[in-house]
């Protein structure tokens, strides 16, 4: 015969115990707290890092630049932080152009079979802008056209058609956040890395 089993009374929870658990789980809310906190005290400080380094390419399509009568071609920096240029393709008409002569040839009837010099009396100036970091208020002019005493058929139609020119360019902060742009308007495309142009453009090639 089996004998009946009694429940134990519960054992009462003293005010220390119930004292004890109150701590913790206050101290496990100000840790979670303090988290969140933290968390959101980096985004921020990180997003004003970022505005702080924050690059903005635009276009030099200009007719006179440095004071002169030189018909200048490129790009600045209109932003606050450097930007590292990773490739500016160029176009005219639509057209991808493959060099300062291929602009030329294209926009002004240069005729590359004769003697260039010529053709453009005043001389021109190219400039690497692929691979380089612009700082802040600083421009690049990629192609520098002089004008000389008297006229040039070949300067004269460039500067008619100066905004036939286009771009498409790609840049990035120091921070390696990347864009793209076709630097006329104020419309950034965000875009995780730059790749090669499909078309690049050589200032100094033929």
């Amino acid at each position: 015969m089996t004998e009946p089993t009694t429940d134990e009374p519960a054992t009462p929870t003293s005010p220390r115990n119930r004292l004890d658990l109150i701590l913790a789980l206050c101290a496990i809310f100000i840790s979670a707290v303090s988290l969140v906190v933290a968390i959101q005290q980096s985004r921020t400080e990180r997003s004003l890092v970022a505005a702080d380094t924050w690059p903005y390419l635009q276009r030099i399509l200009n007719n006179e630049y440095d004071g002169h009568r030189t018909i200048a071609i490129g790009v600045s920096n209109d932003g606050v932080g450097p930007a590292k240029i990773k490739s500016v393709a160029m176009f005219f008409d639509g057209r991808p152009v493959a060099s300062g002569i291929d602009l030329l040839r294209q926009c002004c009837g240069l005729d590359t079979g004769k003697p260039i010099p010529p053709q453009l009396p005043g001389g021109f100036e190219s400039s690497i802008v692929d691979e380089t970091v612009l700082r802040a208020g600083q421009d690049n002019p990629m192609l520098k056209f002089h004008e000389a005493e008297g006229s040039s058929a070949v300067v004269d139609r460039l500067r008619a058609s100066l905004l036939k020119i286009s771009f498409k360019a790609c840049y990035c902060s120091t921070l390696d956040q990347c864009w793209t742009s076709d630097l006329r308007t104020t419309a950034i495309t965000p875009v995780a890395e730059c790749k090669p142009p499909e078309h690049p453009f050589d200032p100094n090639g033929r």
